[in-house]
């Protein structure tokens, strides 16, 4: 069995106190009993930590190990998080007492045959930052697994899923045939994308009519025909709609964030402007003039996170795609928006503010698709309802 994971993975460490945007501030982060009486009980336990222990959870969910979330604080801060940013109870007792929400975060794991895949959530702009500025870091890398091992809360489905789901028998195949599309460097993240949606309709279709064992044999000739010159030729002549694209992320992304994100790049009438937002376009070109890869590497990560295009399996390969390429279509419309933001600087530091501004905002905008699964839900009933799930559609929204 291997690990196979991102580049990034095996250099990635949290920078504790020193992160701009703390998954301690404004996140409900989970513990059961048994990780809070751990902590209490601990024998170094300071009756102050204690004190706060007994104070500082609500129960969310009754059951023989019940769910507690930590109470947050009137300004959204965790009541563990100190001054300067650090985690109380790990300062106190060592990060063996932090509850596995809190000390796997960001990393996360799903297994497959014979594969586990590891990846870290871009909700951290630490993840984020590696991987728009680290060349190659997203290209996935084996490592032999020479012992078992156990990966908390790691996703693998169950006979019983893959019974009442038989596509979910070829998750690895599945999984490495998105893999291998978005990260061909000789198209586009736009158009690979878009290839991506090709092949999950064609995987759909054969779902539907019942052909599992033939899912094989369509991803060969998915492969086959990736490389058609027709076919990119005919995705390279599409022509952006820039008013329908911007109008319709920016509503998406307001759902989500419920900030205006179409204020930025509308004129004084509040219509959307082009011309404002092809600026942003050039800014975001000029900043990563050197890093023409960081919308490939968010596209790759993106892949991982959202499980592509299998989870959950309730809905279709086809449901679960077009949700990813949404999804990192308003990824790339929000640092077009952060760009629009830096137009006004027009000095040495405006590349450096800019590469900020998208980092964080990308970082946010990520952890509302990892998260918030209800969220993602209707999301999709927006698109049904729009009639936007066709690959015409995923189409415009990455041109």
């Amino acid at each position: 069995m291997f690990f196979r994971q991102p580049r990034y993975f095996a250099d990635f460490k949290c920078v504790g106190g020193e992160c701009p945007n703390s998954c301690c501030i404004g996140w409900a982060i989970f513990w059961n009993k048994s990780e809070i009486d751990k902590v209490i009980n601990a024998p170094n336990c300071s009756p102050e930590l204690k004190a706060l222990m007994e104070s500082s959870f609500h129960i969310i969910k009754e059951s023989d190990d019940p769910l507690y979330a930590v109470t947050l604080k009137d300004d959204r801060r965790c009541p563990f998080l100190t001054e300067d940013n650090f985690c109380r109870i790990q300062r106190e007792l060592g990060a063996e007492y932090l509850s596995d929400v809190c000390s796997i975060y960001p990393r996360a794991h799903f297994i497959t045959k014979n594969t586990c895949y590891n990846y870290c959530f871009m909700s951290c702009p630490i993840v984020m930052h590696k991987l728009l500025n680290e060349d190659r870091s997203a290209d996935l890398v084996n490592l032999r697994i020479k012992e078992p091992v156990t990966m908390k809360n790691a996703l693998k489905f169950s006979d019983k899923t893959k019974g009442e789901h038989p596509a979910t028998e070829y998750h690895e195949e599945i999984t490495e045939l998105f893999y291998d599309i978005i990260s061909d460097r000789k198209n586009s993240v736009e158009t690979n994308v878009i290839l991506g949606a090709l092949a999950a309709q064609l995987l759909t279709k054969t779902a539907d009519n019942g052909d599992y064992d033939k899912i094989p044999l369509a991803i060969q000739e998915i492969r086959k025909q990736l490389h058609s010159g027709a076919e990119l030729k005919s995705i390279e002549n599409i022509k952006p709609n820039y008013s329908l694209k911007a109008s319709t992320l920016g509503k998406f992304l307001t759902f989500f964030t419920k900030l205006n994100l179409l204020a930025p790049i509308s004129d004084e009438n509040g219509n959307i402007s082009v011309e404002l937002y092809n600026k942003g376009e050039q800014r975001l070109a000029e900043v990563y003039k050197d890093k023409t890869f960081w919308l490939r590497n968010v596209a790759l990560n993106l892949l991982l996170e959202l499980r592509v295009p299998l989870y959950p399996v309730e809905r279709n390969i086809f449901e679960n795609y077009a949700l990813y390429a949404a999804s990192l279509g308003m990824m790339k419309y929000a640092a077009v928006v952060a760009a629009v933001l830096t137009l006004g600087n027009t000095n040495d530091d405006a590349v450096k503010k800019t590469d900020e501004i998208v980092t964080t905002t990308s970082a946010i905008i990520a952890r509302n698709f990892a998260h918030s699964p209800e969220k993602v839900k209707l999301l999709l009933e927006m698109m049904e309802r729009a009639k936007f799930l066709t690959p015409a559609h995923l189409a415009l929204f990455m041109k």
